[in-house]
């Protein structure tokens, strides 16, 4: 009698939803270069950030990875002070951000405190809570040097300003990132039910309402259907 020795293939890994979500994420985060200090304080004679300069750069690489970021906020503390120019009104509020591409989501928090008169300081300090948050997320710099960390002999001198890379896009506008995700995670899937990637992406393509092309000619929002009927799909 002749043995046989049995093989046993070993289990292929998945991409689960959650890393898909932080894949996506990091793809956004190369997308969003520094920002330059476009807001003055003439009182107390500093430059800063505005939340506008923070937005502009960080909603087009949100959009382009399909992500949302959701904000909601707690109130902590509000107290009246007084102040050079009369009662100062301080909020202290808690701000919650969801981070979702609709399918998986992560949860961060961020303090944010604003002094006004009643109703600006609460809009202030929802403001404070999310523009910091944003910059701690994507580790948003200036294009200056951290005064902190240099001594002041030094401050005169010019520096260099460096930017990150931009995320490289297919020919449709979606990032390689996110698109070698996908199909990695659909070939995990096809190979799941012993189907063909083939076939699997044309199930796909037809569950999303979208007209068959080569995957570098879809755009963000085709794309994004495409990634939610694969989602579909998986669940199913």
């Amino acid at each position: 009698m002749t043995e046989t020795a049995a093989t046993t293939e070993k289990p292929k890994e998945t991409t689960t939803a959650q890393q898909r979500l932080l894949l996506k994420l990091v793809a956004a985060s190369v997308m969003v270069k520094a920002v330059q200090k476009d807001g003055e304080n003439a009182f107390q004679r500093y430059t800063f950030q505005s939340e506008a300069a923070i937005k502009n750069v960080v909603k087009p690489a949100l959009e382009a990875n399909g992500l949302a970021i959701i904000p909601s906020f707690q109130l902590i503390d509000q107290r009246d002070e007084p102040g050079k120019r009369g009662t100062n009104h301080i909020v202290d509020v808690l701000g919650t951000f969801v981070i979702t591409d609709g399918v998986a989501s992560i949860t961060g928090t961020m303090l944010g405190s604003g002094a006004d008169t009643m109703e600006k300081a609460m809009a202030k300090a929802c403001t404070s809570a999310q523009k910091y948050f944003y910059k701690q997320l994507f580790n948003i710099s200036d294009k200056d040097t951290d005064p902190d960390a240099d001594d002041s002999t030094r401050s005169t001198q010019p520096q260099q300003s460096s930017q990150q890379p931009q995320q490289e896009v297919t020919t449709g506008g979606v990032s390689i990132t996110m698109l070698r995700t996908f199909l990695t995670t659909m070939e995990d899937a096809a190979h799941k039910r012993h189907f063909e990637p083939k076939e699997v992406a044309k199930v796909i393509f037809e569950q999303a309402g979208v007209s068959s092309k080569p995957w570098v000619k879809l755009t963000p929002a085709e794309f994004g259907k495409i990634d939610a009927a694969l989602d579909k799909y998986i669940k199913g």
